[in-house]
């Protein structure tokens, strides 16, 4: 007589106790695909970094010196107000592999106000204006609402005007996850920044008396928070874009990743729009002057110098010893050690 074997299934408890171990396991394995997923976009905007510092030292070897932060119209000396100038990042074109941006743009024989005055005419203007580049975008910080372009508030206009008004239409320029330093904050357009970006500046290798490797030359600003800023120029120098100087640079004074509204305390008189800032995890990417790129915790030791003449020419808060480490690796010539980083 044969014995008959009865398979046995699955009880319902088991079944359970399987699915939750399934979904144990995926809720552990997320985290870790996320984080290898923002390690490479980390690393994706460290070579961006890499590249535009390579092609600012390219730059200064062909040139004499870096590019000016912003290009101010200068007449008897005086800056024109409500004058747009173009970019560091629009001098640096050539060096990036973007000639063929940068010669119908006329960097070199047009001024940005009159490129921008022609796109009432031309219509292929506009759109080289608002290009946006992959070199210049963080893939951590998609660009301003995805598309590419900065902020609605730092667009260009010709003269300050609207069509309304006889001008033209505002122009979203093409998005920059990248801002030079500036170091302590000047007011005045071509004042001499700390740093090694300001207006009309003509900084060279030379000038950085701290050592090239241990001043930033470029770091990170996100546009989710702190408006990012443009690879194109500067809106209004001395008009009522006032805010257009952080368009292309950032400040010593506003702390790393601080909040973009933050009043009542000088530690954080100027939100991150003017300062910088980054959507990775716990600090932001900077390129050092030697051609390195390194991360800088949010953490970092911070106090900002300023005094009331800290805003004019010639002043020397940069040089106090009580400023923390993070805004002595934003100036060029402070002769004050860092320490590690």
């Amino acid at each position: 007589m044969k014995r008959r074997f009865r398979q046995r299934g699955f009880t319902l408890v088991e079944l359970l106790v399987v699915i939750a171990i399934i979904g144990t396991l995926v809720s552990l394995l997320l985290p870790a695909v996320q984080g290898a997923r923002e390690s490479a976009r980390k690393m994706s905007c460290s070579n961006n970094l890499h590249n535009i510092v390579l092609a600012l030292q390219q730059y200064h070897d062909s040139m004499g010196s870096f590019p000016s932060g912003y290009i101010c119209r200068l007449n008897n000396g005086s800056v024109v107000p409500n004058s747009e100038g173009w970019g560091w990042g629009s001098l640096l074109l050539p060096y990036l592999e973007q000639k063929t941006l940068h010669t119908p743009l006329e960097v070199t024989s047009r001024r940005l106000e009159e490129k921008l005055a022609s796109a009432a005419t031309d219509p292929n203007v506009r759109p080289l204006i608002t290009t946006p580049l992959k070199i210049f975008m963080c893939p951590s910080d998609t660009g301003y609402q995805g598309r590419g372009q900065v902020d609605n508030t730092r667009t260009f206009n010709v003269n300050g005007l609207g069509t309304s008004a006889g001008g033209i239409a505002p122009t979203a320029a093409g998005v920059s996850n990248y801002i030079g330093v500036g170091g302590h904050r000047r007011v005045a357009n071509t004042t001499a920044n700390t740093g090694i970006f300001f207006g009309n500046s003509y900084i060279r290798m030379a000038d950085i008396l701290d050592g090239t490797s241990t001043t930033a030359i470029v770091g990170e600003r996100d546009t989710l928070v702190c408006h990012s800023g443009t690879w194109v120029g500067i809106q209004n120098p001395t008009g009522t874009g006032s805010r257009g100087f952080s368009m292309l640079i950032g400040y010593a004074q506003p702390r790393l990743n601080a909040p973009p509204d933050s009043t009542g305390n000088t530690q954080f008189a100027q939100g991150c729009g003017e300062g910088f800032s980054s959507l990775h995890p716990g600090g932001a990417q900077f390129a050092f002057a030697d051609g390195s790129v390194r991360f800088i915790t949010t953490g970092v030791n911070y106090f900002y110098v300023n005094t009331t003449a800290g805003v004019a020419a010639g002043a020397n808060d940069h040089k106090d010893p009580r400023n923390g480490v993070y805004q002595r690796m934003l100036s060029r010539n402070d002769r004050r050690p860092i320490g590690d980083l």
